[in-house]
């Protein structure tokens, strides 16, 4: 049935091409591999728009937030990698590392963190579900590069994953307060014997999986940044002198960078460390391009059919459509309706064409509508043709 004239309706014209999938204009992430939750179109607080995106990799839970500039078999884009603490898991993504994981965002980077099942440290199966979690990122991204971002309890399994080269092209490791040597925790006694039991059967098994049994030559021209507190005795809970000090000293005569700052905070994180890890990041070379944001919705206007045109036959809507950053999608509707999706013609023209012959003979108002990558979206003056057969 067709809405005619008087109502400026184009109910049921036949136009060609097919309908804008909203996803697709917001300039979303498209759905990824095993995803089953997500929080859509969310900001940082510069501005940038991401999606905060769950996925289960081999019965493991990762949470990712991708920058809406980065799609699935796109452009190449840095990946950071972050290793959540003890009792933790993925969600430190959104907690305790959220303000560093947002900076991440706005450099135009993804960053993603494994709970790697849970407090496992450097265990046998933390490092599976790691080599699981690489395999997954690149079978989804175009990686430029890759940044490991960890603390406290993180840092055994990303020195273990740095030092064997689990994951290619790794611009740097940036541990703050990290574990590094998993049998000085059991002899220390107490609760940090108890966490390395609860992690491993026996101290056999601890041996075998501790990052610092790995010989300076896995650092040959690597780059790390440790921060740990000062003195040693500050840090009760990951000593620096047995762990991020001994790391840095094994690594230094072979490393490309083994760098220590230290602070005064005992375990917390001292508040320079976001800076600080931007000014690595940089050192590294890992790209730095922030997202643009868009603020500015397109400016869009209808070439043809023209106010008061009579047409006939098959006809090509021309849609003028530009923006400050780019146009997604256009469309021409008939009130809020859209009828069909039109394509790129040239970088500021959009067409779609159509048979007027399907509907009656009449007057219709028509509209061309275009959207940016950041959900905002222009509207053209309305057009009045008449259609004539």
């Amino acid at each position: 049935m067709f809405l005619a004239g008087a109502a400026g309706g184009l109910g049921g014209l036949a136009l060609a091409g097919s309908s804008l999938s909203p996803a697709t204009a917001a300039g979303a992430t498209p759905t990824l591999p095993a995803e089953y939750y997500r929080k859509a179109n969310q900001r940082t607080a510069a501005g940038t728009q991401y999606d905060n995106i769950n996925v289960r990799i081999n019965g493991d839970v990762a949470r990712i937030f991708v920058p809406q500039t980065a799609k699935p078999g796109g452009a190449p884009v840095p990946v950071v990698w972050f290793y959540h603490g003890a009792r933790t898991d993925h969600n430190a993504l959104q907690a305790g590392f959220l303000s560093h994981s947002e900076a991440v965002v706005d450099r135009g980077s993804i960053a993603i963190c494994q709970t790697a099942g849970g407090t496992l440290y450097s265990h046998p199966t933390a490092v599976a579900l790691q080599e699981a979690g690489t395999a997954y990122m690149n079978s989804v991204f175009n990686i430029s590069t890759n940044v490991l971002r960890a603390t406290s309890a993180g840092g055994a399994l990303a020195v273990e994953t740095y030092a064997r080269g689990i994951i290619a092209n790794v611009a740097g490791l940036y541990t703050v307060n990290g574990t590094y040597d998993l049998r000085a925790h059991y002899d220390a006694g107490g609760i940090q014997r108890d966490a390395m039991l609860s992690a491993f059967p026996d101290v056999a098994a601890i041996d075998a999986a501790n990052p610092a049994r790995h010989a300076a030559s896995a650092w040959q021209g690597k780059r790390l940044r440790v921060v740990v507190s000062t003195p040693n005795e500050s840090d009760t809970t990951v000593p620096p002198g047995s762990h991020g000090l001994a790391l840095q000293q094994r690594a230094s005569s072979t490393a490309a960078e083994a760098s220590v700052r230290t602070h005064t905070n005992g375990h917390s994180t001292p508040g320079f460390v976001k800076l600080d890890f931007a000014a690595a990041m940089d050192r590294w070379g890992v790209p730095d391009a922030p997202v643009v944001v868009d603020t500015q919705a397109p400016s869009v206007s209808l070439i043809s059919p023209t106010a008061g045109q009579t047409i006939k036959g098959t006809v090509t809507a021309r849609i003028s459509a530009t923006d400050n950053v780019g146009v997604v999608s256009a469309g021409i509707y008939s009130g809020t309706r859209l009828l069909a999706a039109a394509t790129k013609y040239s970088a500021s023209e959009w067409r779609v064409s159509f048979d007027t012959a399907t509907v009656p003979n009449s007057a219709y108002t028509l509209t061309a509508r275009a959207s940016d990558a950041a959900g905002k979206t222009g509207t053209s003056s309305a057009v009045r043709v008449t259609i004539r057969n």
